[in-house]
């Protein structure tokens, strides 16, 4: 079963186990593109799936849920971090294809515009799923990607 596909039967159908199976890996490299580091990302979906097990028998959407929970864990990451020292960023493993340039620039941008740019190009979803993910308008997402996009052409194409 797809557990991130909309239309889902209610949660109560859908176990824990089943949603922690099906979401788990997706939701670490959600998590590690936000962050850039694959401990963080591990130890900020563990917490996810923490916080969304007891809400799980209320939840129409399970998979979405879990989403968003996982990208405000990012969120709270990128403000913790910020207040204490600024760390250097772990670089991509040797098996990453993206440039490192690429990486640079995306690492650059405030943390929603890279979060919308992973939730549409990386995950393929669509502006709707984006705004109920971050808690946005529809035309924020659009706003915020077209802003992310000349970003990066900025940082990218001198």
């Amino acid at each position: 079963m797809d557990l991130a596909e909309p239309g889902l039967p209610p949660a109560a159908v859908v176990s824990f186990e089943e949603l922690f199976r099906a979401q788990y890996e997706p939701m670490v490299r959600l998590a590690y593109l936000l962050t850039r580091s694959r401990a963080v990302a591990e130890d900020l979906v563990q917490d996810s799936f923490v916080r969304v097990r007891p809400r799980l028998d209320g939840l129409e959407a399970p998979a979405a849920y879990l989403r968003r929970t996982v990208t405000n864990a990012c969120y709270s990451w990128h403000r913790r971090r910020r207040r204490e020292q600024t760390v250097p960023v772990d670089p991509p493993g040797a098996a990453d294809a993206a440039p490192e340039e690429l990486w640079d620039a995306l690492a650059g941008l405030a943390p929603k515009r890279r979060a919308v740019l992973v939730l549409r190009y990386y995950l393929d979803l669509s502006e709707a799923e984006i705004a109920d993910t971050l808690g946005v308008r529809p035309g924020t997402v659009k706003s915020l990607c077209h802003r992310a996009l000349a970003d990066l052409r900025q940082v990218i194409e001198p």
